[in-house]
């Protein structure tokens, strides 16, 4: 058993709540797993998929059984779940979460349940643009740092948990709520909110300059695709720490304004570098927030019958194209067109096949946080 875990119950049956069942289920977990969710169709989806052991939404019958309680709905669900399940939790039960703030969590945990000895927080630094049971994945937790967080729990009880975590084939974390909600400010909130207001800038005054951008707009602001509803909650659960990191932000930038104004290239020359030297160092071997992409340039003249020979190749070789783009701004890459896949293997037979093709090509894997 997992933590000596016999049946483990996942509230939320999203893109993380469904990917925990599915690592549950295909990791080899030996008892129950179940699942509760809003939407009793999605229940019943998952059950006939086999990741889940419940068909209904019994929420008494299943929180009565259940040794550790995995709450994976939106933040703002939270109060409501808590409620619902307080009457029902069997004695020793354990709760984490996968909120993307803790120290609201806790204390909300605190003033519902009356105690947090059985709580340990819970945040996977993964995610996608994609939400929903339909975005799950088996492997997303794989070498993803996953943080913990205590408060006033027992050492057996966060021992437990982490033993969860490996079983998900995740990294844990352990560190204190307010550490954690400092750190995914700066790396996880204030990017995203700077992704959100740098596409914004492509249109001012009814003058629209989205048909210009390029390939490194879209990969900095790519994570602005995320669902705005969840981001909210976020936002506004961690707006303490997030206001503290956009004041420290907004020096900077009126730091580097001023060195503009000044024409101080030497400073901002050492402000670019010491950018590029961090960039560099953050670890490869991880995996990002944002799944992976996968493409192949295609350097090749932009005229008639290229796609159709691109599709025509693939075809023949029984490979599965993800997408296909046309790059009208082309300021980093020389390939006119960029093909995506949906894993690394396809992109490899892909590139295999186009350099015995007449025209050139580029590969592409990058992690885009």
């Amino acid at each position: 058993m997992v933590g000596d875990f016999k049946n483990i119950t996942v509230v939320g049956l999203g893109m993380i709540g469904g990917s925990i069942t599915k690592a549950l289920k295909t990791r080899g977990f030996n008892g129950h797993v179940f699942g509760l969710d809003k939407n009793t169709e999605n229940i019943g989806k998952v059950y006939r998929e086999g990741f889940i052991d419940n068909s209904d939404n019994d929420f008494k019958m299943v929180i009565s059984r259940t040794d550790l309680v995995v709450l994976a709905t939106p933040v703002s669900f939270f109060p409501s779940v808590l409620q619902s399940i307080k009457d029902d939790l069997k004695k020793g039960c354990i709760i984490t979460d996968v909120g993307s703030v803790k120290r609201p969590i806790h204390k909300l945990v605190s003033r519902i349940l009356g105690t947090t000895q059985n709580f340990v927080g819970g945040h996977p630094m993964v995610g996608s643009e994609k939400s929903g049971f339909v975005a799950s994945k088996l492997h997303l937790f794989e070498n993803a740092y996953y943080f913990l967080t205590s408060d006033l729990v027992q050492t057996e009880v966060l021992s437990r948990v982490k033993e969860f975590v490996d079983f998900l084939g995740a990294k844990a974390c352990i560190v204190k709520p307010d550490e954690h909600d400092r750190i995914v400010a700066r790396t996880s909130h204030i990017p995203h909110i700077n992704a959100a207001l740098l596409v914004n800038l492509l249109e001012e005054d009814g003058c629209s300059l989205i048909d210009y951008v390029g390939g490194g707009f879209k990969d900095i602001t790519r994570i602005a695709a995320g669902n705005p509803d969840m981001w909210s909650d976020i936002i506004l659960s961690n707006k303490e720490e997030i206001i503290f990191a956009i004041d420290e932000f907004a020096q900077r930038l009126e730091r580097l304004k001023r060195n503009i104004i000044e024409e101080k290239k030497y400073e901002i020359i050492n402000n670019l570098n010491k950018a590029k030297s961090l960039r560099e160092k953050i670890p490869k071997h991880l995996i990002d927030s944002i799944e992976p992409e996968y493409a192949v340039f295609v350097d090749a003249q932009d005229k008639p019958g290229v796609i159709a020979s691109v599709f025509a190749l693939m075809e023949e070789h029984e490979i599965n194209i993800k997408d296909i783009e046309i790059l009208h701004a082309r300021e980093t890459e020389s390939g006119v067109l960029k093909v995506g896949f949906y894993t690394e293997a396809e992109s490899c037979r892909a590139k295999s096949v186009l350099a015995k093709w007449k025209f050139g090509y580029k590969e592409m894997k990058e992690d885009i946080e």
